[in-house]
């Protein structure tokens, strides 16, 4: 009699049950799709941008020992792996009345530089989702991508001043430049390369690359003629307001130079949210989020060297 009663309780309830199941299955579905169609934007932009890298290399710089960086060889030029006609695209890109260009040699702190120009442009110490890469690259953002990002853009380049877009000045864009110590930087754009050795395929030593640098055999040419390059532009200013930030500057007092960046920006800010952005920016969580992305973590490290 027992087993009959529980026999027609699991017959009664079995259309409920039946029922709720159908109900949790409609919405995770409903979940899974809201997600991927959240996700599936960022996703295109990711393999747009690798399928771009296949292009690659027209160019093998040598070290002393034999060992080869790939790079694009353009008018005399040392480009990075990124395809000649993405180079020649640049100086034909349209720029927009309120974009920022961050610039600087690799190397000189702008994946930091560019956290903080996020977080002051959209009013939120929280990390971008995307990063320096993906966000404005204009050396590898196909620009069909690069005119879908909202306003205002936070463009970024490693080109020297006459290399950028031509509507930079007629525009009158405000330019954000990092610099660094040349011992610093070039122990960083080893270890960049080193890391990324499926875009370079160099695996060299650093004297040898120590060599390349000094005599401005690597990607963006001579790192001194560059920061040249750079001062002569900012000693004539009729075009573009530039702002020179060092990377020692971020790292000695980086409440100032958020102060400095947001002043430059038109931005007003108070004191609680410009400590809220120097704790964001902080190197640990820099860090952590290149970790989450993935390979590129090894690309932050902590400034100076051991040399």
């Amino acid at each position: 009699m027992l087993f009959t009663f529980a026999t027609s309780q699991a017959t009664t309830n079995l259309p409920k049950q039946i029922s709720q199941a159908f109900l949790a299955f409609i919405i995770w579905t409903g979940i899974i799709n809201i997600v991927v169609a959240l996700l599936k934007p960022f996703a295109d932009r990711v393999m747009t941008v690798m399928g771009h890298f296949k292009r690659m290399h027209n160019h093998l710089v040598v070290d002393a020992s034999g060992k080869t960086i790939r790079v694009v060889k353009l008018d005399g030029k040392i480009y990075p792996p990124f395809g000649e006609e993405k180079i020649r695209e640049v100086a034909r890109l349209s720029m927009r009345k309120d974009d920022v260009l961050l610039c600087g040699y690799p190397k000189t702190g702008c994946h930091w530089m560019y956290e903080i120009i996020y977080m002051l442009l959209n009013g939120n110490p929280q990390l971008s989702r995307h990063g320096k890469e993906l966000g404005g690259f204009i050396e590898v953002i196909p620009e069909l991508m690069l005119d879908s990002l909202p306003s205002p853009r936070i463009l970024n380049s490693h080109l020297w001043y006459g290399e950028l877009p031509r509507e930079i000045q007629k525009m009158k864009t405000k330019i954000i430049l990092t610099v660094r110590n040349p011992k610093d930087t070039v122990v960083s754009f080893y270890n960049h390369q080193i890391a990324l050795k499926n875009v370079y395929g160099y695996d060299g030593c650093f004297d040898d690359y120590f060599k390349l640098f000094m005599d401005g055999n690597l990607e963006y040419g001579d790192y001194f003629d560059y920061t040249l390059d750079w001062e002569r532009a900012m000693r004539n200013q009729r075009h573009n307001d530039i702002l020179m930030v060092s990377f020692e500057e971020m790292k000695s007092d980086p409440l100032k130079c958020v102060y400095t960046v947001a002043k430059f920006l038109d931005i007003p800010i108070s004191q609680k949210f410009a400590q809220e952005i120097v704790e964001g920016c902080s190197f640990s969580k820099l860090k952590h989020k290149r970790r989450r992305d993935g390979p590129a973590a090894k690309l932050f490290r902590k400034g100076g060297c051991r040399a």
